[in-house]
């Protein structure tokens, strides 16, 4: 066997192998064997068919199959040996590999691109320097969310047809380009209030709605609200093309709610272990609330901001037509080379910072290591304390295994995980300027942030 590596472009490469009949007879002749001692044919014992007739029978699939398997191998450890910093993984040249004939070759030529890493130097200093918004809470967010509070805890009915002032329960589904559902794209079943669609031409799309009621509509320009669009189509890590997508709703039934009278009764049902007596008092509890809120808002913007900001620094080159080949590749008949190309500029970000987060991970270790020990503790710290639950049991730990089953729910945790720990090493390293702010112009700044 023989392997050669040839650079054909700034961060492109074609490894060249060579196959010839004694890298595989002998695996394939072992193989034949192993075959041969467990056929059975009439007219022959259990073992002793001609290995002719094996060779003829199985000969062809079993050359393939162990002619890949050393290729495969040959390539991954040529990699690996050679510590090639590769992206993606390799794909077949589609200009020099030739159609292989098992019948008449007995050596064989495969030609792989492969997109290599580029150089480039990241670190946290004082030297780089991103704003961090302090949001004021206002008089009128509190009467948002008090409001919100009265139509959560009041009662509801089910009218015909809707009116401005309801909701809407009914399932989202994914379109694509044409307006047809996507198959397995998107699907989430999510409730909304009319009047909180932003557009009016939209709004006006619900008004009179009744169950069974369909409308195509792009979520994100409807609400103008990432947060609010990721939450009705339970996207977690807020992939651009699902969230910027069109989604038609097919309305189950209409909502009408009678708001809840403000007093000590809907106190105690919103903060039960609290002793609220009076409306100011209320009012406090639900604007220290918002507070820690807007923290948590306030931190995820700084976390955004701060990428955006080491991408734009360490300035990294990609092989940019491989990579839109290989993400065709690996995602193939999930996506097209022409939805690539449309939204290349967000995956080129994404991979940036995975190179970056590496980097990083190397420097700083453990401070942004996510283990699967946090990734548990941290689903074990949703049950602890709930109902005065302190310590864990066989019940509680069954429960976490079922939950981190499931790999979508896994990377979620994870991922939420990692942000914290990101989090925590920027205000630690980086230089941060705040900026007060009220809670629309946060919502314009973050809405603006790609």
């Amino acid at each position: 066997m023989n392997i050669t590596q040839e650079t054909n472009g700034e961060l492109t490469a074609v490894i060249h192998i060579n196959l010839v009949e004694e890298d595989y007879i002998e695996s394939v002749n072992q193989q034949l064997s192993d075959y041969r001692k467990k056929a059975t044919m009439p007219g022959f014992r259990p073992g002793k068919v001609p290995m002719g007739m094996i060779k003829k029978m199985y000969g062809k699939s079993v050359l393939a199959e162990e002619v890949n398997k050393i290729i495969s191998e040959a390539l991954n450890n040529y990699i690996v040996e050679n510590k090639l910093k590769v992206l993606g993984y390799p794909l077949p040249n589609l200009e020099k590999s030739a159609m292989v004939d098992f019948d008449k070759q007995d050596s064989f030529d495969f030609y792989f691109d492969i997109g290599l890493s580029p150089e480039f130097e990241t670190s946290l200093s004082d030297k780089i320097s991103v704003p961090y918004y302090k949001i004021k809470t206002k008089d009128e967010d509190v009467d948002k969310a008090v409001n919100d509070i009265k139509v959560r805890f009041g009662t509801e009915e089910n009218p015909d047809t809707a009116e401005e002032t309801d909701g809407l329960q009914g399932m989202f589904s994914e379109l694509d380009a044409e307006g047809n559902i996507v198959e397995g794209g998107v699907e989430h079943n999510g409730f909304f209030r009319i009047e909180d669609i932003k557009l009016k031409t939209i709004q006006k799309k619900f008004i009179g709605a009744g169950a069974d009621s369909t409308v195509d509509f792009n979520l994100m320009k409807a609400f103008k609200d990432e947060a609010k669009v990721e939450s009705l189509l339970h996207l977690h890590d807020r992939p651009e093309d699902k969230m910027n997508a069109d989604y038609r709703f097919v309305v189950e039934k209409v909502v009408r709610s009678h708001e809840a009278e403000i007093g000590e009764e809907l106190f105690k049902k919103v903060y039960p272990n609290d002793d609220i007596k009076t409306e100011k008092e209320f009012r406090n509890r639900i604007k220290d609330e918002l507070s820690k809120h807007h923290l948590g808002d306030s931190d995820r913007q700084m976390l955004a901001d701060g990428i955006n900001e080491l991408i734009k620094k360490a300035d990294i080159k990609l092989p940019d037509e491989f990579m839109k080949r290989w993400l065709v590749e690996s995602n193939k008949g999930k996506i097209t080379a022409e939805q690539v190309d449309e939204q290349y500029e967000s995956y080129g970000k994404t991979i940036r910072w995975q190179l970056i987060e590496a980097k990083l991970q190397e420097e700083y270790g453990n401070d942004i290591i996510v283990s699967d020990e946090e990734v548990r503790d941290k689903v074990k710290q949703y049950f602890m304390g709930a109902g005065g639950q302190t310590e864990s049991n066989p019940q509680i730990e069954g429960i976490i295994d079922n939950i981190l089953k499931s790999p979508e729910e896994r990377q979620r945790i994870y991922s939420g995980i990692m942000d914290e720990k990101f989090i925590k090493l920027l205000k630690d390293k980086i230089k941060l300027k705040e900026k007060e702010v009220d809670s629309e112009k946060f919502f314009e700044i973050a809405s603006n942030t790609k």
